[in-house]
């Protein structure tokens, strides 16, 4: 009897133990999986410094989060992201559903690059698009149940975005930006999918705030009077 006591104990121990390790691996799990999946996405660099989520209460944060521009432009990154509050259903955390009640992105630096026909923004969307629609690389591989995520409330707030035309620069503020329920109907989306449903979102409405400040301080014919040589 005191043998099965001192077994059922050292079960007890080492399923805790196991437990906490869990609970503070998660977030350099999140960190890494950031890291490693972000470029695949954006074909450009993404480094989150560090997260932090519990897997009691689902809370967490993630922090200084930067992506990359796409090649070919001179500014050096397309967001930086201080500071991101998340909120997971802790119990989806074991299934390949994951649903994320809510994530808060406050004080985003945007930069907005643009060439009057394109920009920054807009290539990397279509590259993020490329990366939904690409197929997997070996077909012939076994298949893998792909983890999908729901996201109940995704809020940008107090963004501020550096507008870039033909060397001119301006700052605007971003009125926030609200999504709801997004892959609610689907049964969940693929990171992929997310990053398309709200860099959509987030590409036309930092446009739209751009354009108005680029109109407002004259950017767009300085930028033209550039191209065209009418200012030295």
């Amino acid at each position: 009897m005191k043998k099965l006591v001192y077994v059922l104990a050292a079960v007890v121990v080492v399923a805790i133990v196991g437990f906490f390790v869990v609970a503070f691996s998660l977030g350099s799990i999140v960190k890494g999986g950031v890291n490693r999946v972000g470029p695949k996405i954006t074909q450009s660099s993404v480094n989150l410094e560090s997260a932090k989520i519990s897997p009691f209460s689902g809370q967490g944060t993630l922090s200084n989060l930067t992506v990359g521009n796409p090649a070919g432009w001179t500014s050096p990154r397309a967001f930086a992201l201080g500071e991101i509050s998340i909120q997971v259903e802790p119990g989806s955390l074991r299934g390949d559903h994951i649903v994320v009640n809510s994530i808060v992105i406050d004080r985003p630096e945007i930069t907005y690059e643009t060439r009057l026909t394109t920009s920054n923004l807009q290539d990397l969307l279509k590259n993020i698009q490329e990366a939904a629609g690409a197929p997997k690389q070996d077909p012939n591989a076994k298949a893998e149940k792909q983890v999908k995520i729901e996201i109940k409330s995704f809020r940008l707030q107090n963004a501020r975005i550096t507008a870039i035309a033909a060397g001119n620069t301006a700052t605007v503020d971003m009125p926030p930006l609200v999504m709801e329920n997004l892959g609610s109907r689907e049964g969940g989306l693929t990171p992929e999918q997310l990053s398309v449903a709200i860099m959509k979102e987030v590409t036309t409405q930092a446009v739209q705030a751009a354009a108005k400040v680029a109109m407002e301080k004259g950017l767009i014919q300085k930028g033209l009077n550039k191209i065209l040589g009418g200012e030295k």
